[in-house]
């Protein structure tokens, strides 16, 4: 991604541990009436000083606003000042353009260049058919999505000569029996487009000669099947820094523009659910999570600094603790940060924003076939720790291609206050015999495993001697978020302005060369343990960063204990005594062997079946339950996703 500069001073300053909340960033107002959509939850409710983000003065780059509108307004405004990377292609384009005529600005270069790409994607398309009927690569779900909901968003200003294009474009694709990769974001989007598409254009025929009313009803089916799984069982693209922007975008078009009343209903309560999924995983502009798929170690490291699209989608509605960077790669995140109808209820935002006391939030992904994902989230004031368990039916399941089963972000005035562990895979895992390796930060290996309880971590790995990849690789920023880093006894103990933590391997571990600005520690061992450990700054500050870092690392030294006599046994174990005195106990659990009680904590197992859907202080739904419940001091909302309908109590 690229960063553009925008309005805004220079004078941006932050503490190690809290950012001041002065000044304002003001915007010009946008006119999301005169788009002509009417709002349709009756439980929305205005924002209220509870939970708006006052931020700082914005610095020249980033973007800054004190509630969504603001937040908006500040996005669109960068928009008419960047240009797509490729502008003939919807995918990339489409949002630049739109923005540049929601606000009246370089709209001849934008109505031209809107043209030509769905001149392009069109004549495309329609080669690629000609050549090959079967062609699964010839019509793209993202172009598609980009010209229908551009087109929705304002057709008045779209000419009609490009309008017949798209409308051309749409009449190339197959709705009566789902035809594509499975893909959740490619289901949403070509469905959803299809649906909005045969509303827009009444006289539309698909290319089997199904007619408008005939693509409805299919596409309806279908949509409300993906409505009922993602409300019931989460996204089997759970909490994916690139995709579950790329879920969210086509929700909350059908929430913005179907005409099918119930079709309206449904999308917005299940876009509601998704941005209550998010704000469980939100911590002040960070997005802690693990994820079902994060593609390569820079979709991962979000911040404030580098949002990615999934990360800006919660920004827009969240906000965050000081500005953003722009990005002008970002393009999936505009179809959430338009200023369109759709209003996030109000308590959502306050969730996501109540970080001042500690508290553990878990989740529960039931949506992939039969492999099942919990996860566990310790939110604290300045950073957040997540990690999974997961259960496939084996090593080549695809889940570990892309998976990311292990996060931790802090908040900090730098970038990449991020370290993820990683380890070396099989670049596609379902591929019989794939000799080539995953890239850096990309996916996990299928033997290795985790437990949690608040704020520490252990792992443990055991991969066997036929596997080609096992090497054990941790990277330690070198953007300045680590403002201190020391060993002592196997320990590498870092201090990260607002966050104290500490890794150990139990095999010994080598400096590898530096790789995407990052420090790389390696382990070579195929039978290994790891632990790490975290805290507040405040039970060890005073005095400089040198002093800090030191009565942390003494306190680990002296309260810890560790039991590692059972890494080299055929099933491993480890054991270990953390700083807060709990006792977590994990033993590798083999592929075929069922889960019973190898993970322990203070000697009581773990039972990740019991997990909910969503748990936490605020949030509660069963898994495969019909009710979500959101609570906030005296506000209460509850969901019924069987009735789909929304009270509050």
């Amino acid at each position: 991604m690229t960063r553009d500069v925008i309005t805004g001073s220079n004078d941006w300053k932050s503490s190690r541990t809290v950012f001041p909340m002065t000044g304002r960033f003001l915007c010009a107002a946008l006119l999301a009436a005169s788009l002509g959509h009417a709002a349709t939850v009756e439980e929305s409710e205005e924002d209220d000083a509870s939970h708006a983000i006052h931020p700082v003065t914005t610095p020249a780059g980033y973007i800054n606003g004190t509630n969504f509108a603001e937040r908006s307004a500040a996005f669109l405004k960068f928009c008419v000042t960047a240009k797509p990377r490729r502008d003939n292609y919807p995918k990339e384009a489409m949002a630049y353009f739109v923005a540049r005529l929601l606000l009246n600005t370089d709209t001849n270069y934008a109505l031209a260049k809107m043209d030509a790409a769905a001149a392009r994607s069109l004549k495309s398309a329609q080669d690629r058919l000609k050549k090959d009927p079967k062609d699964m690569n010839a019509l793209d779900p993202f172009d598609q999505h980009a010209l229908v909901n551009g087109f929705a968003i304002c057709p008045e200003k779209i000419p009609a000569e490009t309008a017949a294009k798209i409308r051309s474009f749409m009449a190339l694709w197959r709705y009566k029996d789902w035809q594509g990769f499975g893909s959740l974001n490619y289901r949403l989007m070509r469905d959803g487009s299809g649906c909005i598409a045969a509303e827009l254009w009444p006289d539309l025929e698909d290319a089997d000669g199904l007619d408008a009313a005939g693509i409805k009803s299919a596409t309806r089916n279908r949509l409300f099947g993906y409505f009922d799984t993602m409300t019931h069982k989460n996204l089997d693209e759970y909490n994916a820094p690139i995709y579950f922007a790329t879920d969210l975008m086509p929700v909350r078009m059908l929430a913005e523009f179907a005409r099918d009343a119930e079709m309206k209903k449904r999308a917005t309560m299940t876009l509601d659910w998704m941005l209550v999924n998010m704000a469980c995983s939100w911590n002040q502009g960070y997005y802690t999570t693990t994820a079902g798929r994060s593609k390569y170690w820079g979709s991962a490291i979000s911040s404030p600094d580098g949002m990615g699209a999934t990360a800006l989608a919660g920004w827009f509605h969240f906000g965050a603790r000081r500005p953003v960077a722009a990005e002008s790669g970002a393009f999936h995140a505009f179809w959430m940060g338009w200023p369109g109808t759709y209003k996030m209820p109000e308590i959502i935002g306050r969730i996501a924003n109540e970080r001042i006391v500690p508290f553990a939030s878990r989740e529960s992904v039931l949506s992939i076939g039969k492999t099942e994902v919990r996860k566990y989230t310790w939110h604290s004031q300045s950073y957040s720790l997540a990690s999974q368990w997961e259960q496939t039916p084996g090593p080549t399941s695809a889940l570990y291609k892309e998976t990311k089963r292990q996060m931790m972000k802090w908040v900090s005035d730098k970038p990449v206050s991020t370290f993820s562990l990683q380890q070396e895979n099989p670049q596609r895992p379902y591929k019989k015999g794939e000799t080539i390796k995953n890239a850096f930060g990309y996916g996990e290996n299928a033997y290795g495993q985790l437990m949690q309880f608040e704020g520490t971590q252990i792992g443990i790995y055991n991969v066997p001697d036929a596997d080609l990849f096992w090497k054990f690789y941790v990277p330690f920023t070198q953007s300045g978020a680590i403002v201190k880093r020391a060993e002592n006894s196997g320990w590498i103990f870092c201090h990260g302005g607002s966050v104290l933590f500490a890794f150990k391997s139990i095999k010994p571990c080598t400096w590898g060369r530096p790789q995407e600005r990052c420090d790389v520690l390696w382990c070579d061992a195929r039978k290994n343990g790891w632990i790490l450990e975290t805290s507040e700054l405040k039970p060890y500050a005073g005095g400089d960063v040198t002093t800090e870092l030191a009565r942390f690392a003494s306190d680990v030294l002296k309260k810890l204990k560790i039991d590692a006599d059972g890494i080299e046994s055929k099933v491993p174990r480890l054991r270990y005594t953390s700083i807060a005195g709990h006792t977590l106990d994990i033993t590798f659990t083999p592929f075929k062997t069922a889960y019973k009680d190898q993970h322990k904590i203070d000697g009581a197992p773990v039972d990740y079946r019991a997990f909910p859907l969503m748990d936490n202080p605020w949030v509660h739904q069963d898994a495969n339950g019909d009710a979500l419940t959101l609570s906030h001091r005296e506000k209460k909302l509850v969901y019924d996703f069987a009735s789909w309908k929304v009270s509050k109590e």
